[in-house]
């Protein structure tokens, strides 16, 4: 498989008339549908433009593209299915059987549950700096060495997912993570992806759009969304 933006650009393609709303705000790119679905991306530190949405064909090459469409795709495959249940990544993994874990992007507030629970791992994120944090230089190393590993779904639209899933080992347990994953069984065809933990909205949650447009990150619309995930059978 291609790396999921150009492979889901192929299969599930996009189609500006079907947007009924748009807002790029400071932290996240937020679309809804003319149905009512909401999906969203995080922009991080990427440089973001809407001529996307003012016609430009897309192009996967271009970081601000990628954001955009992370959001459709989100929005289009998040809602394909029922999801019978909420439920948080720590409450639904006893960490303390998943042997060396490894964590990809900075989740301040797993990460103290981790803390509390006396459950070690190693903590990577780019973009931030905190005395928790490992250097870069030894990623490899502890990605290869890693037995369990909580990465950010932002890899995807960053375009380093493929890459990281490589320096994987072989039957090592990846759990993606994040609002702006895009929960479709696709993902789970990826190289030790078992578990997608993502996010839906209510429908026409104009409240929501109006809080990215102010600025707004993940912890300012937690209250907003609801905490679900597909996993592998296997």
């Amino acid at each position: 498989m291609d790396e999921p933006i150009r492979h889901f650009l192929a299969n599930v393609g996009f189609n500006l008339s079907e947007i009924r709303e748009y807002v790029i705000g400071d932290l996240y790119t937020g679309l809804m549908l003319q149905n009512g679905n909401i999906g969203v991306c995080a922009n991080l530190d990427t440089i973001m433009d809407d001529d996307l949405m003012r016609g430009t064909m897309p192009n996967p090459d271009l970081p601000h593209h990628r954001v955009i469409l992370n959001a459709w795709f989100n929005a289009k495959c998040n809602y394909t299915r029922v999801y019978n249940n909420e439920i948080d990544i720590f409450d639904s993994i006893d960490f303390r059987n998943e042997g060396k874990i490894v964590m990809v992007g900075y989740f301040e507030s797993l990460y103290e549950k981790f803390m509390k629970s006396s459950i070690g791992l190693s903590v990577f994120d780019i973009l931030k700096n905190d005395p928790v944090l490992e250097s870069g230089s030894n990623f490899r190393r502890e990605i290869s060495a890693a037995d369990t590993i909580i990465l950010t779904g932002t890899t995807v639209f960053n375009n380093t997912f493929t890459d990281i899933l490589a320096m994987t080992r072989k039957g090592s347990n990846i759990y993606l993570l994040g609002p702006s994953n895009i929960l479709s069984g696709d993902m789970l065809r990826y190289r030790n992806v078992r578990i997608v933990f993502g996010s839906v909205f209510r429908p026409y949650d104009y409240s929501l759009i109006e809080r990215i447009r102010e600025g707004a990150g993940t912890r300012d619309f937690l209250d907003k969304l609801k905490k679900v995930y597909i996993a592998s059978e296997s």
